[in-house]
């Protein structure tokens, strides 16, 4: 390899670590927010308020696809894109929002209707004004991601949310509603538009010069958007007509348990595709840059998944309390199913970035057969746990699909794919199997400070056990290159530990 595209290619990492180490940041600090959030809201509120929320949102969503065209996929993508192709995104959003909330507005006797919850009407009329809101941000902020300085958007975000927050909770104590989520959601669309003037300097104005260009890259986008709503909304939809709202209700909260990986490494997905996009020139160079990224994901996806199937059992009625263990076998299949996402959602952003969308379209056509064709086999027999069991088997075909198009794409060889997973898929088993062996199921059936300090102590004894046996593999396969050194690196740089663990030409540097 030239020493150019070394320098490229180290360039291009060094961007994406610096862009996926403050959008994790961002995703850690919301996430914080969320579980504290959700802690209390857990206590507050029934099963059946999450479930008009959970429903309300499904057809908020819905709507929202009308204006959801990925305009700020088109500006990332296009490095050349001038102020009237910013103006023609931000009025097209405008335009879009609008109608969104016309349609909302007519929809909402009618949801009452067919989801049997006459207090979705009013659900839905409040909810236009979020869209209005929302079609008024700044698409300037797009830049922050553009142009990676993360450093930015993290401000951006955590003001936002922690203004959604401060509305929710003395609104969840005075009401015991879900009405506080609600105005939660409009504290935090009035705070993103406020900030998003604020915080970016550039001042749309209406303008349709490029309408026909953004609409030509973004139509795919829109149909991989529509898919996308309906693979993660599907569930909802099904579930309440089945089994009820108080269903939906435990569905949601076992996906904000179960989850816990996508909100950890999404962020870095999210900062890989400007670094995608840079270098979608040169395929080799690309593979290279997406097997860094998911070496990054995987060190970090594996143990959080494996850890949280191992202790679901003390997680749950820790943060929730036991009201909520019937969802503990639902959280560990979802858990597994949020492990494949986060692959295939990186295999998303490679296809975007190389223009490949109708390769990104027919795979989320796939899933969405593959979850509805399941959800209609096991929810009628397993009720809502069936979710969890289509989850992952329509994954798994998926992943084979993602494999085939990587392949393809950039010659990504399966010993590639080999290296990349089996350290740390073999140190999160073995985490797995010392775990589950210390705290066994009926462990649970204690007071909950007992609760307390056996999660704690189980997940002292798995961060110990998973990083102890993938030194061990790193060791044995001679010290490469990847996340593990650079990991290494950053502890003796800090720390001044483990200095003796690095290879001589690390230590020399």
């Amino acid at each position: 390899m030239a020493s150019s595209d070394i320098s490229s290619r180290t360039s291009v990492g060094k961007a994406i670590a610096r862009g996926a180490a403050w959008t994790l940041s961002i995703r850690l600090v919301n996430r914080s927010i969320s579980v504290v959030s959700t802690l209390i809201l857990a206590r507050l509120l029934t099963p059946t308020d999450f479930g008009v929320y959970a429903l309300a949102m499904t057809v908020y969503a819905f709507v929202d696809l009308l204006g959801a065209f990925g305009f700020g996929y088109a500006l990332i993508q296009n490095q050349d894109a001038n102020d009237e192709h910013y103006n023609t995104a931000w009025t097209l959003n405008l335009l879009f929002s609008v109608m969104s909330a016309s349609l909302l507005f007519v929809l909402a006797p009618f949801t009452a209707d067919f989801f049997r919850e006459p207090q979705l009407e009013g659900v839905m009329r409040f909810m236009c004004f979020l869209t209005l809101l929302q079609g008024t941000k700044n698409i300037g902020t797009i830049n922050f991601q553009k142009h990676m300085t993360f450093d930015r958007e993290f401000r951006f975000q955590i003001l936002t949310k922690l203004s959604g927050f401060a509305v929710t909770i003395p609104l969840a104590f005075a009401l015991k509603s879900y009405w506080a989520m609600l105005w939660g959601l409009l504290g935090t669309s009035l705070m993103l538009v406020v900030l998003s003037y604020v915080m970016q300097p550039f001042r749309p104005r209406l303008e349709l010069g490029r309408w026909r260009e953004m609409i030509s890259f973004s139509a795919w986008l829109q149909i991989n958007n529509i898919l996308t709503y309906f693979n993660r909304h599907t569930e909802n939809l099904l579930v309440s007509r089945m089994t009820g709202v108080a269903s939906v209700g435990s569905l949601q909260l076992a996906r904000e348990v179960g989850n816990l990986v996508g909100e950890l490494v999404q962020p870095i997905n999210r900062a890989a595709f400007p670094g995608y996009a840079r270098v979608n020139k040169d395929a080799p160079r690309l593979c290279d840059v997406f097997c860094d990224v998911t070496s990054m994901v995987m060190i970090v996806a594996f143990p959080v998944v494996l850890g949280i199937i191992a202790t679901a059992h003390l997680l749950v009625p820790v943060l929730l309390g036991e009201q909520w263990l019937h969802i503990v076998p639902l959280v560990q299949w979802l858990a597994m199913a949020s492990l494949m996402m986060v692959v295939m959602s990186g295999t998303h952003n490679v296809l975007i970035a190389l223009a490949r969308l109708k390769w990104s379209t027919a795979i989320m056509a796939c899933k969405l057969v593959l979850l509805v064709s399941f959800l209609l086999y096991f929810l009628p027999r397993y009720g809502v746990i069936g979710v969890g069991y289509a989850a992952v088997l329509s994954m798994g075909f998926v992943l084979i699909l993602c494999y085939l198009a990587l392949r393809i794409s950039l010659a990504l060889g399966l010993r590639q794919v080999v290296r990349l997973l089996y350290k740390p898929a073999l140190s999160s088993l073995a985490m797995f199997a010392v775990v589950q062996s210390l705290f066994p199921l009926h462990w649970a059936d204690s007071s909950i400070s007992v609760q307390i300090l056996q999660l704690t102590v189980a997940v002292a004894v798995g961060v110990f056990c998973y990083c102890l046996v993938l030194s061990l593999l790193w060791l044995l396969a001679a010290r490469p290159e990847g996340p593990e050194l650079k990991m290494l690196r950053l502890v003796h740089n800090r720390c001044g530990l483990g200095g003796f663990l690095l290879p001589k030409e690390s230590q020399r540097a």
